[in-house]
């Protein structure tokens, strides 16, 4: 019953964005409910499980503190972006959009299949492993925020209006928001590897599947050709993408 309700919830939440931003023509929700999505399947499960113990509820803080610095953060910057680029041609045709939403309810499946597992376990102890996968995440949720914080605030500077985020982490990564969502999802599913048994090993396809996602599909490629196209005349960017890593410091 647990996973009926978690998969249905999650779809008609999916299903009714969709409609909202094909019929009103309007990005400003999608992001939003991407995030919103983990916040009600974390808490969600652990509500109709009624066992909140300390194992549940330290995991179930870390996926609702992720959810709700990103969807907050997210919707900020569409309110000020007013339209998301990316859509500008898919948004028209309900089939592309559709395909999108698809995408991103199928994705949510995937990355949040170590927590509604755990949710539904008996967990009666934290082994060591637990505080170092918190710390990784703790990390990871440190590093997205303050690089999602200095390229908001670099990007709404009229002065940077014309050049490309080279400040504070961004001066040593090129994507370190990126970095920080990686590491969240490894801490994430780290911290629910010591109750995995049998065919829950898939499980590990949760931050696998971050980690195509941004480094392979929809993350980096897009935005270095998005860059590379805007900012590809100047000298000082050709610099940047050239010495400065893009994903982990000093190897890539």
């Amino acid at each position: 019953m647990t996973w009926i309700l978690f998969f249905g919830l999650i779809f008609m939440l999916n299903f009714l964005g969709l409609l909202w931003c094909y019929l009103r023509q309007s990005d400003r929700l999608t992001d939003l409910i991407y995030s919103l999505s983990f916040l009600l399947a974390s808490v969600g499960t652990l509500v109709i499980q009624q066992d909140f113990s300390l194992a549940k509820l330290l995991l179930v803080t870390m996926v609702s503190l992720w959810s709700i610095r990103l969807g907050a953060y997210l919707f900020i910057r569409i309110h000020f972006m007013k339209s998301d680029k990316r859509f500008d041609q898919m948004r028209k045709k309900f089939s592309a959009i559709a395909g999108f939403w698809l995408l991103q309810t199928i994705s949510i499946y995937i990355i949040a299949l170590p927590v509604v597992f755990f949710l539904n376990k008996s967990i009666d102890r934290l082994p060591s492993l637990s505080y170092l996968a918190i710390g990784i995440w703790a990390i990871g949720w440190f590093l997205e925020s303050i690089s999602d914080y200095q390229k908001f605030r670099f990007r709404n500077n009229p002065a940077h209006k014309n050049n490309f985020v080279d400040v504070g982490v961004w001066k040593y990564l090129q994507h370190p928001n990126y970095l920080g969502e990686i590491l969240c999802w490894v801490g994430i599913w780290l911290y629910t590897m010591p109750y995995l048994s049998g065919l829950e090993w898939f499980t590990i396809i949760s931050p696998l599947w971050i980690i195509i996602l941004l480094v392979f599909i929809s993350g980096i490629p897009l935005l270095q050709k998005s860059s590379a196209k805007r900012y590809g005349h100047l000298p000082k960017y050709l610099n940047y993408n050239k010495k400065v890593a893009k994903l982990i410091p000093f190897i890539w």
